[in-house]
């Protein structure tokens, strides 16, 4: 049988993990999470994950590992993005259902349409999502709580990673000990959110490859050296 201690054991504390293969399998892993969150059930592990991003670059002092964690929250801001006019056609086909296609109510939830959540540039999306969850809220006892809380979801996630994605770079002066515990941070982070997919998928591994991307985090294997051919006998 297997020994089910190791289940306990975090395979991200790995010591042969290198700093940018952390960051490149967690900014990976995170724009996975928000491009397939079903029912916000991830939001917390989002808001969390990101939190730890922010928490390893304000400790780095190396500027490669900061370009890195930058490009890794405009992954992430960019990858809500494109999630949102999925989430947002939901939340619009329940409105609509609930009152017809002309309705004033759609018009209260949706004033601009569904496209402006599409094109509107990042500073004003939070503005929109913000009007379409007072319309849903005034409307909850139609619409339900549930709809309601998932609009207020996107607008978390969204502030979480735009604000993410604008935040300076920390101070050069951090400790070697803060930088150590802002890494394990975010090892713990990745940890608890292999555990939190594996009790939404339980008996389905296949579903952590949706997920997570575990070759982000391995040493290319060398390449062995082809032999020279070897010259016909005369």
């Amino acid at each position: 049988m297997i020994d089910l201690h190791r289940f306990l054991e975090n395979p991200f504390d790995d010591r042969d993990i290198s700093l940018a293969e952390l960051l490149a399998f967690s900014s990976d892993h995170l724009a996975r999470m928000i491009a397939n969150n079903p029912g916000g059930e991830l939001a917390a592990r989002i808001t969390a994950t990101n939190s730890s991003l922010t928490l390893v670059e304000n400790c780095a002092t190396d500027d490669q590992t900061k370009l890195a964690i930058r490009k890794a929250r405009v992954q992430v801001k960019n990858a809500f993005r494109e999630n949102l006019s999925k989430e947002i056609a939901k939340v619009h086909g329940a409105v609509v259902a609930r009152y017809g296609p002309d309705s004033p109510e759609v018009t209260e939830c949706f004033p601009q349409g569904r496209s402006i959540f599409r094109e509107c540039p990042d500073d004003r999306l939070a503005q929109h999502v913000q009007t379409l969850l007072n319309g849903v809220t005034a409307h909850q006892a139609d619409l339900g709580a549930p709809l309601v809380a998932a609009v207020q979801a996107q607008l978390t996630q969204w502030n979480t990673a735009a604000a993410a994605s604008e935040t300076a770079t920390g101070a050069a002066t951090t400790t070697q000990e803060g930088k150590r515990m802002a890494r394990e941070n975010l090892q713990l982070m990745l940890f608890l959110n292999l555990l939190k997919l594996a009790d939404m998928f339980a008996r389905q591994p296949a579903q952590l490859d949706l997920y997570m991307q575990q070759s982000l985090l391995e040493n290319p294997a060398p390449q062995e050296e082809e032999e020279p051919p070897v010259p016909p006998t005369p």
